[in-house]
Formats: C-alpha cells, structure tokens, sequence
C-alpha cells in the first residue's frame, strides 16, 4: 500500500519522540486486531478534508491539528497515525464512557484551533463530518472501507505524483459539458448511462425487506469519468450548487424515461430548482395520477436556508399531489425543525457512528414525527445495527449499501 504525503513523522507539540505513524503502520495496525480482536478498541478519524473547504487547509492549520490529535492519543495510550495531507486517526482501547469523552474533547480542541486561524469561521465548518469513531468489534467493516478509501486517495497522489494529471477546480465549462452531453446522448440515453436507483425497504425484526418506494439520482461517479475526471469537487463552493441545480433540471427534463414501476418515485432537488422552467413544465406536462406517487426530496439545511421559497414551493408541488421528504436530517437535529409545518410526508434520518446514542436521545422527537403521520426513514443504513435501532424506536423504513445487499441475496 503506498504512503501518503505524510510519512511517519514526529510532531512537535506532542511530546518529544513521540510520532504520528503513516497509513501503512494504521493497516497493520488494524490487520493485527483482526488476526486477534480485542475488546473497547475504538479507531477515531478527524477529517480536517471533511469539516473544511480546500482554501482554509493551510500547512500551519494542519500542523497544529496533527499536534493536537497526538496529544489527545498520547493521553490516553493510544496510536496517532496520517491518514492524508489533513487527516489523522488514532486507535485506543477506551470503555464507551472515556470514548465519548475523548470524541468530544477532539471535536473542542479543533474547533477551537480553527477559529484561532480562522476566526469568525465557525458557521462555515461541517462539525457532523469532523470526528467520527468506529468501535471496532461492531464497526470494523466500516473502518476498513474508511482506511481502503484512504489507500485509494493516497495512490492517486502517488499518480499524479508520477506525472498524472492535477485535479483542477470545476468551472463552468464543465457544467455546459454536461448540458451538451445530454442534448448529444438524449433523455433515453442519458438516463441509462449516467442514472442510478436505490430503493427505499420496508424492514421489521429482521424479516426481508420489501421495496416501497425507488430514488432515481445522477451519479456523480458515473459524470466524473467520461466528462470532468480531472476535477476536484470539493471546495467548489457556488459553482458547485450551481451544477447541482443543471442536474437537477435534467433529470425533471428526462423523467418519463426513467424505468418507473408501480413504486413511488423520489427525485432530490435543490429549493432553487422548483423554480425552474424544467419543474414547470414538469408539473404541467406530467399526469396527477403519476404525481401522486411522486416525492420530491429537500436537504434540511436547503430549506432552513432558502424558507420563504420554501413555502412557495411546497404550494406548488402539494397541489399537484405530489409529496415532500425532508432529506440529510442528521440524529443531533431531529426534532430540531417542525417537519410536519414543513408539510413533509417523509423525514429521512442520516444513520452514522455513534447515531445508536443520538437517536435514542431524540426519542421522543421521533415519536413525535410518527405521530403527526410523518414516516422517518433511516438512510445511509451500512450495519445490521441500524436495522435493531431503528425497530427499536418505531422507525420501519430503511436505505443504505446493507439493504441492497440484503435485497441481492433475496
């Protein structure tokens, strides 16, 4: 496996001869547990490339965050290694109560260490994305995909190292690329090649789920490789909204060529884009028993951000029978937003480590929703874990890599 930029190193602030090891040290590392697994081993990631755009990943920044992720290791006997240029993890045996702790107390020091070269920049971070924990006996799985997908990004600098070429911002040629590349292939084409589904399962203790509702999306993987491979995504900021708006319209414009069954059917879209020429016509032109069976899917942050068009929307799409599902709620912020106000249907609730904890916390909050004839929806479901939890608390709708899997097998 290759190294990343950063080979083990040493840090300067965490204790002399202290080292943060490479990603090679973390795969043994691990590959040891395996061969002889250990209870309360927890493996931690602090993902400065998830919580912050490219400009504010300074080498300064990074520095002191590796520092500081040594230091909190170091504290509690545990393993410091580079995961990336900007992320780092450590693994430590830790019983669930110190865990927590020790989470929390890295979520402050890196919040704390951005606003001091940041400062005024706390609203810009995604604190969700910032530190994640596997325990390792239930979530080894997903620390494997975690670390592999590391060893693929670090092979691809290692590429472009070796004279590949350097990923280079979107700009707004790529998203006229894409228009032309519709128009070229057409609706039929286009929907076959670049369109993907994933269906929403009805799963209750443990029997086999049932598919009751499909959600049709671009794939970005499936764009990247014929149209923009060479660009990096991240830190694109607007103009990467305003690809996602193009998108959104192509798929309204093609929509009668996807392979809709008797399922409902979710589209995720922008707030912006139900304003759009493409909506309008799709609404028009689209039949009220086939509405019926539609839903239109909203981000929460989308909503809260843009909620006077919101509310304009939501007129639009109610009266044409079309329903609303509030999409990317994630487990700290259920209840947070009054979903049946919003007039959503569908609430689809981020499952995610550690969400076992949150989710019960915000108990009531999910009775609540069921109540008021909002049906939660557990998404990004990736362990049978989250199918026990969500049974548990009420919650019957699944989504996620395990439900596909699970459907596969028949």
């Amino acid at each position: 496996m290759p190294e990343t930029a950063a080979q083990t190193t040493t840090a300067q602030g965490g204790g002399a001869g202290q080292k943060v090891k490479s990603l090679n040290d973390l795969v043994r590392e691990l590959g040891k547990w395996r061969e002889k697994p250990v209870a309360s081993v927890n493996f931690i990631v602090v993902s400065v490339s998830s919580a912050l755009p490219e400009s504010k990943r300074t080498p300064a920044l990074v520095e002191q965050i590796k520092d500081s992720v040594l230091a909190e290791s170091m504290l509690r006997a545990g393993k410091a290694f580079t995961l990336s240029d900007c992320d780092f993890g450590v693994v430590v045996k830790l019983p669930e109560t110190a865990m927590i702790a020790m989470v929390r107390d890295l979520k402050v020091e890196m919040l704390r260490t951005f606003e001091r070269h940041f400062p005024g920049s706390f609203g810009t971070i995604d604190q969700t994305r910032l530190v994640l924990s596997y325990e390792l006996q239930g979530n080894y799985r997903s620390a494997a995909d975690r670390v592999a997908k590391y060893a693929e990004m670090a092979q691809q600098q290692n590429d472009a190292a070796a004279g590949a070429k350097k990923l280079r911002p979107l700009t707004p040629a790529d998203i006229k690329n894409v228009m032309k590349a519709y128009e070229k292939f057409g609706s039929a084409k286009f929907i076959k090649t670049f369109v993907r589904s994933q269906e929403v399962c009805l799963a209750i203790d443990g029997g086999k789920p049932e598919p009751v509702m499909t959600e049709y999306f671009i794939s970005m993987d499936l764009l990247r490789k014929p149209l923009f491979i060479d660009v990096e995504m991240r830190g694109s900021g607007r103009l990467f909204n305003e690809f996602t708006l193009v998108l959104d319209q192509i798929l309204l414009q093609a929509f009668n060529e996807l392979p809709i069954g008797e399922l409902r059917v979710s589209l995720n879209l922008n707030v912006e884009s139900v304003f759009t020429e493409a909506f309008e016509n799709f609404i028009e032109n689209t039949p009220e028993e086939t509405m019926q069976q539609v839903v239109f899917e909203f981000r929460q942050s989308n909503i809260v951000e843009n909620f006077d068009e919101f509310q304009v929307a939501r007129g639009l799409i109610r009266a044409k029978g079309a329903h609303i599902a509030v999409d990317q709620i994630f487990p700290q912020t259920v209840g947070l937003v009054d979903l049946d106000f919003l007039g959503a249907s569908i609430a689809k609730i981020h499952w995610r480590n550690g969400a076992e904890e949150v989710l019960h916390e915000r108990e009531k909050a999910i009775n609540g929703l069921i109540s008021a004839g909002v049906l939660p929806v557990l998404i990004r479901v990736d362990q049978e874990r989250a199918l026990e939890v969500g049974n548990e608390m009420g919650i019957t709708m699944f989504q996620g890599f395990l439900v596909d899997d699970m459907l596969k097998k028949g």
